[in-house]
């Protein structure tokens, strides 16, 4: 199983974790603006939560995730998986599987991993955009769409603040058409060169190094262009791959899928 190390927020160190381990995700910041949209920047934190969870899962690691409980400072709320009764007409490819949230006594968790979303890395909290430089999320999304969205916040690491969020769409936009557009010169549903294998590593390695999605952009777009400077008959399966561990695998879908 590969190693992966987060930034513990409450040591200032990176900690290996390991299977069955608790993280607290500490959330600093509000997806909620002060007009009551939803802005594109604030809800950095509920995605960058929502990827790290998927992620761990991915790489088989068994993990709890934590979080603070309003009714005191010795409860945690722990999230859960419960699954819905059956019922007499579904099967078991049906069964839906629903997330709810567990009252836990702080003093019945052995170790956790306190992982902050929205702050720096001293704790500093980071100005929010003025209200002219705000972008609600539902206008970025019909005017962007997922993947730029996605892309833009998943380009600056979750330790930095964000850069402008027009400026970032607009980048994103036209990465995740790079990506649309070289996904059409590769060979479908076939494995990718075993000589370019060593990018899907270094993809793993960056993001196993504390959440590090920037760096695995950069190992993503190195591929695409390795892929490109060999003109074509690249099996497409470790894009796939990587696009769909960044929750991206609709930019190889065709158009209108």
């Amino acid at each position: 199983m590969r190693e992966i190390r987060l930034y513990d927020s409450l040591t200032g160190q990176l900690v290996p974790v390991s299977a069955g381990d608790a993280i607290r995700v500490e959330v600093r910041t509000s997806p909620t603006g002060f007009d009551g949209g939803v802005n594109v920047e604030s809800t950095r934190p509920l995605v960058l939560f929502s990827f790290l969870e998927r992620f761990l899962q991915r790489e088989g690691f068994g993990t709890k995730f934590l979080f603070d409980s309003p009714t005191g400072e010795d409860m945690l709320y722990e999230l859960s998986e419960e699954q819905e009764p059956l019922s007499d007409s579904d099967s078991a490819a049906d069964h839906d599987t629903e997330m709810s949230l567990l009252e836990v006594s702080r003093s019945d968790v052995d170790r956790w991993v306190n992982v902050r979303f929205g702050a720096g890395r001293d704790g500093e909290e980071w100005e929010p955009a003025s209200s002219g430089g705000r972008i609600l999320l539902s206008d970025a999304l019909k005017h962007f769409g997922h993947p730029a969205v996605a892309l833009y916040l998943l380009g600056t690491h979750y330790s930095l603040p964000l850069g402008d969020a027009s400026t970032g769409l607009v980048t994103g936009s036209k990465n995740a058409l790079r990506i649309r557009e070289a996904v059409k010169t590769l060979v479908p549903d076939q494995p990718s060169p075993p000589d370019m294998r060593h990018y899907m590593e270094a993809f793993r390695d960056a993001l196993a190094n504390d959440l590090d999605t920037p760096l695995a952009l950069v190992v993503l777009f190195e591929w695409v262009l390795e892929a490109e400077r060999r003109g074509g008959e690249v099996g497409d399966n470790d894009l796939r791959v990587m696009l769909e561990v960044l929750e991206l695998e609709d930019l190889a879908a065709p158009v209108g899928a």
